[in-house]
């Protein structure tokens, strides 16, 4: 059933599911291309996940060390990047994908199968982005493999 919801966010673009996952857990998925439809399939792309935790920060901190092996051995993950906002309880990942097929198969695969069911996190925001190759090598962006 994950599957399907997920395929079916993938198709539509711009979708808002409340209420899907554990209690008043969200998803709000922007700029979301069906596969094979990005002539980026085979470039570097970004993801973004932004959520609200619940619980102490303490406790959130100690759940995401244990999740980031995990995490770093997704097919196709060059790096992540961990961040959070305690005043607000507020978390977000930005990854480096190898390509479009690895960042939603760990979308489908990982994410929404480990924290899509975990009771401290809601409010899930996927954003999908290419790279602007150009303005980022002249930023040093780490996303070049020289």
């Amino acid at each position: 059933m994950l599957e399907k919801l997920f395929r079916s966010i993938l198709l539509v673009g711009t979708v808002g599911i409340a209420g899907f996952f554990a209690g008043s857990t969200s998803v709000t998925s922007q700029n979301i291309l069906a596969q094979g439809q990005t002539n980026q399939s085979t470039a570097n792309r970004i993801l973004q996940i932004n959520f609200r935790y619940n619980g102490s920060t303490s406790e959130f901190r100690k759940q995401m060390k244990n999740v980031a092996p995990r995490v770093a051995r997704a097919s196709g993950l060059r790096w992540k990047i961990w961040s959070i906002d305690e005043s607000k309880k507020e978390a977000s990942g930005f990854y480096l994908f190898e390509n479009e097929n690895a960042m939603n198969n760990y979308l489908e695969n990982v994410f929404f199968v480990g924290m899509g069911n975990n009771p401290m996190i809601s409010n899930i925001v996927v954003k999908k982005f290419s790279i602007l190759e150009d303005a980022t090598k002249i930023t040093r962006g780490p996303i070049f493999n020289n």
